[in-house]
């Protein structure tokens, strides 16, 4: 039966050690794919637009696009919070809209369900920011003036 020694057991390790110091041995977090830039839609809250509350405008919207169908929309900009879905409280978040004679107000569930999808958006001088998508002829049946 042969035996190791100490010089043996050395030579072994030695490269272990090696690629240890030298930074082979990765974490997962240094794996470009495991971190994603997913901005996930939200299921409950409130959403204000300022202006007019119809299809036509929410289509013509600045940065809006709009589909080869003609109706579905994305980047429509508004504003939206998961702190409540009062409609009566949508004052309260008009930062960087305020200034308008008309709001348009839903809630999240309520564009949900009309299949439209409300992703946070925030931009530095307007943390309530986010972007609305879906049908325009359904997002106009929900998102209505108020009050």
């Amino acid at each position: 039966m042969k035996h190791f020694n100490a010089s043996s057991l050395f030579i072994l390790t030695l490269p272990a050690v090696a690629l240890l110091f030298v930074g082979c041995s990765k974490s997962e977090s240094d794996n470009p794919d495991t971190t994603l830039d997913v901005k996930a839609a939200l299921k409950s809250g409130l959403v204000i637009r300022a202006g007019q509350c119809s299809a036509t405008a929410f289509k013509n919207g600045s940065g809006v696009h709009v589909s080869g169908d003609g109706d579905t929309i994305s980047g429509l900009s508004v504003n939206c919070t998961t702190q409540t879905s009062d409609k009566a409280k949508y004052t309260n978040y008009l930062t960087g809209i305020t200034g308008y004679n008309q709001y348009c107000v839903s809630t999240v569930a309520g564009l949900n369900g009309v299949g439209a999808k409300v992703e946070p958006d925030p931009l530095p001088n307007n943390a309530d920011h986010c972007l609305l998508s879906g049908k325009a002829s359904k997002i106009s049946g929900k998102l209505a003036k108020y009050p």
